[in-house]
């Protein structure tokens, strides 16, 4: 999923009326730019939304261990938790990447390609700290231990908030 390309489906639906505009000077360059912007945006939602189906698998996690009277075991899941409700925050309320037209500050188009690159990298850490979540779940299903799995998931958080606010240094170096 490389930005060009969605940038092109995103051009080949656009009306004709849209297509025309694109011949107005500076114009064609602002929606390419806007678009990115909305691009950027729309990936980290979903990367949000990811990591949001981790709250089931805690959820039935803390249930399995009271099920099994192993409520006790439940005490840093509550960390975790936190974490990645800290990290959904982060990729929910993250700056947008591109300014507006009129704005002090601008976000070169190269810039804002490098911004949704570097957010698309971040898919394969969520991924994994979802696949740390399922084990959790698992083991604590099967009545395995769970130290591990817990473990896992706080380093895998923390690397990926850490990494995360990486992304804030790129917008700061404008």
């Amino acid at each position: 999923m490389d930005l060009q390309s969605n940038l092109n489906q995103i051009k080949d639906k656009e009306s004709f009326l849209e297509k025309i505009k694109r011949f107005i000077p500076g114009y064609d360059g602002y929606v390419n730019r806007d678009n990115s912007r909305e691009l950027d945006t729309m990936l980290r939602n979903q990367l949000a939304s990811r990591l949001e189906t981790n709250k089931v698998k805690i959820s039935n996690t803390v249930s399995n261990l009271s099920s099994s009277g192993r409520l006790f075991e439940s005490s840093n899941i509550d960390k975790i938790d936190k974490k990645n409700e800290t990290a959904i925050a982060k990729f929910k309320s993250a700056a947008r990447g591109y300014s507006g037209a009129f704005d002090v500050v601008k976000v070169k188009e190269e810039k804002l390609t490098q911004l949704y690159g570097f957010d698309e990298s971040l898919l394969s850490n969520v991924e994994s700290v979802c696949g740390f979540f399922s084990e959790l779940e698992t083991a604590s299903k099967s009545g395995g231990d769970i130290k591990e799995p817990v473990a896992k998931i706080g380093a895998a958080l923390d690397d990926l908030i850490q990494k995360f606010s990486d992304r804030e240094n790129i917008l700061s170096a404008l």
